[in-house]
């Protein structure tokens, strides 16, 4: 299939200057069915505007995908294809926390959208709303006309997806349908970590049971991604099976008033999936009433003109279901009271037909520029959007190929209003992809400083984010005001640290404000009085006077110091001492003299000469050995271990005498006669406790070996070339006879049959003739096997079976009436497969042609329910495929009778 990716960036009317951008996003990627690949490759596509960024895509919850860094220059786009760590990424399975959260963050703005299954059949974007995405309160949008098809392995669902933004955050989820591991209604909490995830995902294909209503409340900040896995085309049928979704927005930031522009989607045509936050909420479409909804309830709305108006009494969220052909997309739409763009850049990615949809408020039709260029998009184009009074208009334009080619990047701006834009590319047939790529947020006022900390003399910057139609007005500390929308204060001073407050005042929309902080460090002066000993150096002089000097000081601005120096001169001194040898005289240990540089009583340095004698200590040394487990006195204890060990005596010369005894440990030798046992029969055993110098048994005799006929308690004491002794004892139990006749004599199966073998008895060990040990073995083919067993008494015995091979019947046999009824008397239709079946298939279809039941294992049949309802006495139409191993493939078919 040729790809189609339906971007709708339907962009309200934001009054910031780009679109979706941000430096951090944060996102929870759904997990897809991978069924045919469709699930692959996943790519971030990342755009900067006219400044480049550095760009870090990580998983704070050590998910195990390597931090991939990315250098983009500006109005670029780049994209990383993380497929190689699917599955550290994708948040499957449902009910369970992982550390799957991807964060992605840019030291300039930029702007994401994660991209699967890009140029594949099952394709869908998700944009990234970055700072809009994250909050503590959700309602989950969902449509409920399609269903997840059901023929794809492993099966795919309609989910919701959540990642935590700091540790310990307590999410409560109470999910509208049954999810994996929760039941619909019933509200339960999980315990997220920064990076950690958890799926909720539908436990039914079913539209009915898709998870619109769900609601989710966090006590620290979250975001939600949306998924509808591989949904039917249409409501009945059709070739369209496709992924669509979006990340969501938290309650604080949906609103009353959305315009849709109509897509090309065959039935069941575009539709808006309206959900209320607050009880008794009123829905009009095009100025007519709707309907009233509560909180959690959603209504279906059909997109019937080119464009619609959707207003309510209180905030909802507004999910629209697009497409091309029979192929869907979703997203959630933003809000159109004060948010949108004035440019909003695109990067082509196919070769396929690329249409641009605009939406912008009545005065701003004739002032589109495409890269830079008019008569692109002119005011012919557009058409008013209903019941909005002439107030909006609507455009969709077509870029051609030939100017716009694959790969380049599309930038629209507006050079007097706020628009709103989305980008349709593809074909029918191939895919749907949507996303919605503005601001979703109302306006803010954005102040911003390069000069948070300077120095007293250094000029102040302070910055308001460009707002079309905005004015701007600057207050802050010493009575400064100013109505330039970027201020420079000169020669700033102390006592123009403090707040500056931006006032924004946006005609239609209100007044908004943001503050920033500065603070004007004062350059220092100081005097310092110091003194120094001869020889040293303070702050690089090492001669009495008066300095000046001008350095950075510890606030990182100027400092002028003086500095008083004073140089205090050295003192020397000399002594003689004795001490005896192994002692320590001022940290010396040997004779000699020595001369150190001491602090003087000045605190200045002294240098002092010491003349030192060492007695010498009379020294004595001792060898001795023992065995191990004896005791040999040194180093004033009885020692039983291995080493060096000193005595230390007084000598007549006053000083110590040292006697240092080194002692060696020899170890016992090892006799081993063996475990306790039995004698099998009347066979002797030979105990040999292995190879010493001497040996001496219980009868006193001296041979390396003692042969035993019968039980008893037996011992030898064994001696080592160290003259070290141990004993080592056995005890021969009764006499005991080897095991026999502990297999069937004879036996026969099937040509296509399996057989396990077993003994009649249990045994410790068990060798058969295959090599295999374990009690049992498993045999396909007729012949003698034999089996050696070892029992309890260590005796050992062999015995076989001779397997024949017999005629059996071959082939399906199929019957042709079952009875239901709770008796467990031919209560399941089920197929009896005489053979090995390489491959099987069983289908059964009511007298409608509808397939009621399908199977591809023979020993699985139908219990005569259709979707949980036990069907009537009825008769039904079966067809079986099989193919057994040694025959050719085959093909039954045939009718069976339901009896109740």
């Amino acid at each position: 299939m040729q790809r189609i990716v339906l971007l709708f960036l339907i962009l309200s009317k934001a009054l910031s200057g780009y679109s979706q951008t941000d430096t951090a996003f944060w996102f929870a990627a759904p997990d897809v069915s991978s069924g045919f690949n469709y699930d692959r490759p996943i790519i971030f596509r990342i755009t900067t505007y006219q400044q480049p960024a550095i760009v870090k895509i990580s998983q704070p919850g050590g998910g195990g995908m390597p931090v991939q860094t990315i250098s983009i220059g500006p109005n670029t786009t780049q994209s990383a294809d993380l497929t190689t760590w699917i599955n550290n990424i994708e948040c499957g399975p449902g009910n369970v926390i992982q550390n799957k959260g991807i964060k992605i963050t840019a030291d300039n703005k930029i702007a994401v959208y994660y991209e699967v299954n890009a140029g594949g059949p099952n394709p869908e974007l998700f944009a990234l709303k970055g700072r809009n995405a994250i909050g503590t309160e959700f309602y989950i949008s969902s449509q409920n006309i399609l269903n997840n098809v059901s023929l794809i392995t492993p099966l795919p669902f309609s989910s919701f997806n959540i990642v935590a933004t700091e540790d310990n955050t307590n999410v409560t989820i109470t999910p509208a349908k049954n999810i994996v591991g929760h039941t619909a209604g019933i509200a339960f909490s999980i315990t997220l970590n920064k990076g950690q995830t958890y799926a909720a995902i539908a436990t039914s294909q079913a539209a009915a049971q898709h998870l619109h209503g769900s609601h989710v409340v966090a006590n620290k900040p979250v975001a939600v991604t949306l998924a509808d896995d591989l949904l039917q085309g249409t409501p009945f049928s059709g070739p369209c099976e496709d992924l669509a979704g979006d990340q969501t927005v938290p309650v604080n930031i949906i609103g009353t008033e959305y315009i849709a522009i109509k897509s090309t989607l065959n039935a069941p045509f575009d539709k808006l999936y309206i959900t209320a936050t607050q009880d008794g909420t009123t829905v009009s479409q095009d100025g007519t009433l709707v309907t009233t909804l509560n909180t959690g309830a959603s209504t279906e709305l059909t997109v019937s003109n080119s464009s619609t108006y959707i207003q309510t009494s209180a905030p909802v969220y507004v999910y629209h279901l697009s497409g091309v052909g029979c192929e869907v997309g979703s997203a959630i739409l933003p809000k159109i009271g004060c948010t949108g763009s004035s440019r909003v850049s695109i990067a082509r990615s196919t070769n396929e037909s690329f249409i641009v949809s605009l939406l912008v408020q009545n005065g701003g039709q004739n002032n589109f520029l495409v890269n830079n260029v008019a008569g692109v998009i002119t005011a012919a184009q557009f058409a008013v959007v209903p019941a909005t009074s002439g107030q909006w208009y609507a455009a969709r334009v077509t870029l051609p190929i030939g100017s716009y080619p694959n790969g380049s990047i599309i930038t629209v701006t507006n050079t007097s209003h706020i628009f709103q834009l989305g980008v349709m590319q593809g074909g029918i047939l191939s895919g749907a992809s949507v996303g919605y790529f503005s601001d979703y947020n109302s306006i803010r006022a954005t102040a911003s400083t390069s000069t948070p900390s300077l120095c007293e003399g250094a000029a102040i910057q302070l910055s308001a984010e460009t707002v079309i139609s905005g004015t701007y007005s600057w207050t802050g500390p010493n009575g400064f005001i100013s109505n330039s929308q970027n201020v420079t204060i000169n020669n700033a001073t102390p006592v123009n640290s403090g707040s500056y407050v931006l006032t924004l005042i946006v005609p239609g929309c209100g007044t908004y404000t943001d503050m920033v902080n500065v603070i004007v460090k004062p350059k220092t002066v100081s005097t310092v009085n110091q003194a120094i000993c001869e020889g040293q150096t303070y702050a690089g002089y090492t001669i009495s006077g008066t300095y000046v000097d001008v350095f950075t000081g510890s606030n990182g601005c100027d400092s002028t110091r003086t500095l008083n120096l004073t140089v205090k001169p050295k003192t020397s001194s000399s002594l003689s001492a004795a001490i005896c040898d192994g002692q320590n005289y001022l940290g010396y240990t040997s004779s000699g003299i020595y001369t150190d540089i001491l602090i003087g009583s000045n605190g200045c340095d002294s240098t002092r000469t010491l003349n030192l004698t060492v007695i010498p200590a009379k020294t004595t040394s001792v060898n001795a050995a023992i065995c191990e487990g004896n005791f040999y006195f040194a180093g004033g204890a009885n020692q039983s271990s291995p080493g060096i060990y000193k005595d230390t005596l007084v000598a007549q010369s006053g000083c110590d005498s040292i006697i240092t005894t080194t002692l060696s440990v020899n170890l016992k030798p090892s006799p081993d006669l063996g475990q306790d046992k039995n004698i099998c029969g009347t066979i002797a055993i030979i105990l040999d406790p292995g190879a010493f110098p001497s040996y001496s048994w219980q009868d006193m005799s001296t041979f390396p070996t003692f042969s035993v006929n019968g039980p008893g308690k037996y011992w030898v004491t064994v001696t080592n070339n160290n003259n070290c002794s141990n004993t080592d004892t056995i005890v021969i139990k009764n006499t005991a006879l080897a095991p026999s006749d502990f297999l069937r004599p004879i036996d026969s199966l099937c040509l296509y049959e399996k057989m396990t073998i077993f003994p009649l008895n249990s045994y410790p060990s068990y060798l058969w003739s295959t090599g295999s040990i374990q009690p049992y073995i498993t045999i396909a083919d007729p012949g003698e096997y034999r089996l050696i067993v070892k029992d309890k008494n260590g005796c050992t015995g062999s015995d076989t079976i001779l397997i024949f091979q017999k005629t059996c019947p071959t082939g399906v046999y199929v019957p042709t009436a079952f009875t239901p009824n709770g008796d467990q008397i031919n209560n399941i239709f089920r197929a009896t497969v005489y053979g090995a079946a390489k491959y099987f298939r069983l289908e059964v279809y009511n007298r409608n042609g509808e397939l009621v039941f399908l199977t591809t294992d023979p020993l699985k049949g139908w219990n005569g329910i259709i979707k949980g309802v036990p069907q009537g006495s009825a008769v039904f139409v079966w067809q079986c495929f099989y193919h057994l191993e040694g025959g050719k493939p085959g093909f039954k078919k045939g009718t069976v009778t339901l009896i109740r």
